[in-house]
């Protein structure tokens, strides 16, 4: 039986207790752990179901952020609790306001209530580089586009008309407009928003290896300033496509996509890249984006076994302040 992971125990972050190497000047090797505090980490993770169609997923969910070192964790299908228990087991608190998204972190933070449930949380961080709104969102499911991708771009208008694409756009106006109401309360601080949007980006569509095609929810975080940490990271998606979900379906009856970001704005991406378990050797392994955990997975229906207990990879991303002094601290 798997032994359960020890809840994570950071150290005080401090200067004066790393070590000097003797070829580092101690102005350098300040300098350089002062980037290093200021670098946040961020998680973004579907849980498939809570984890219900993994065996002893509880214990390998913990073993994976248990392995991440992350500052701020954002969970989707939560199930209710899933993403409460992995709180607990990771020495975490969650912030989570309906049972599908949560955010999670080691530093203090509260929840804000929105308008946006049961597609998003947010939730204010109080990480070593100071405030950060975090949300954790899972867009809408019905009339995912990419299975009527070969209908583009000549028919796009009726691709985006669907009631399922609408109904995406009309969450991501309202975490946009929830955005800025939050922060004429707290003031200009860093947002992250990230998690499964159910629908790919016009960086990955981009008329090259595939149809040119302007998806409309991501396409309104990007027009409102916000980054795209991987892509920021992996400019080329014929290099890096990134492929999120769903590595364990079957390619030849799945359509496969990146699906999963982390949009990022008043932060500079420092790196990116996706995390989890991947059946085809041809695919994800192939690519720099992504990080391969627990070995080769199984595709469905004989994924129970798997190592990395998710049909999502997971979205990293390393975060750094442009400068100057961080807002909130």
């Amino acid at each position: 039986m798997p032994q359960t992971p020890q809840p994570a125990r950071r150290p005080q972050d401090t200067l004066a207790d790393e070590p000097v190497d003797q070829l580092t000047s101690p102005q350098e090797a300040a300098a350089a752990k002062l980037r290093e505090l200021r670098t946040l980490q961020v998680f973004s993770w579907n849980l498939w179901f809570g984890g219900r169609e993994i065996d002893d997923a509880a214990a390998k969910q913990a073993a994976v952020l248990e392995d991440q070192d992350a500052d701020i964790v954002m969970l989707q299908e939560c199930f209710g609790t899933a993403g409460v228990r992995l709180a607990r087991r990771a020495g975490m608190t969650a912030a989570q306001q309906d049972f599908n998204c949560a955010v999670l972190s080691p530093s203090p933070m509260r929840l804000l209530p929105t308008d946006t449930a049961p597609y998003a949380t947010a939730a204010l961080v109080q990480t070593r580089a100071g405030a950060v709104l975090a949300w954790s969102v899972h867009l809408a499911s019905p009339d995912y586009g990419p299975y009527r991708g070969d209908e583009l771009p000549h028919a796009a208008e009726e691709v985006f008309g669907q009631p399922g694409e609408q109904e995406r756009t009309a969450q991501a106006e309202q975490i946009l407009s929830e955005t800025d109401r939050l922060l004429e309360e707290l003031g200009e601080v860093p947002v992250v928003i990230a998690g499964d949007f159910n629908v790919p980006s016009s960086l990955d569509w981009n008329g090259e290896h595939r149809p040119s095609a302007r998806w409309p929810a991501p396409r309104l975080f990007m027009e409102a300033g916000f980054a795209d940490a991987f892509r920021e990271a992996h400019p080329d998606p014929a290099q890096a496509p990134g492929l999120t979900w769903s590595q364990i379906e079957d390619p030849e009856t799945e359509p496969r996509d990146r699906i999963d970001f982390v949009f990022v704005r008043g932060l500079k991406v420092v790196s990116a890249d996706h995390l989890g378990g991947a059946a085809d050797d041809a695919d994800a392994p192939a690519d720099p984006g992504f990080t391969e955990y627990g070995g080769t997975a199984w595709h469905i229906p004989s994924q129970r076994q798997n190592a990395f207990p998710s049909d999502h990879l997971a979205v990293r991303a390393a975060l750094r302040r442009w400068g100057g002094r961080p807002p909130g601290a």
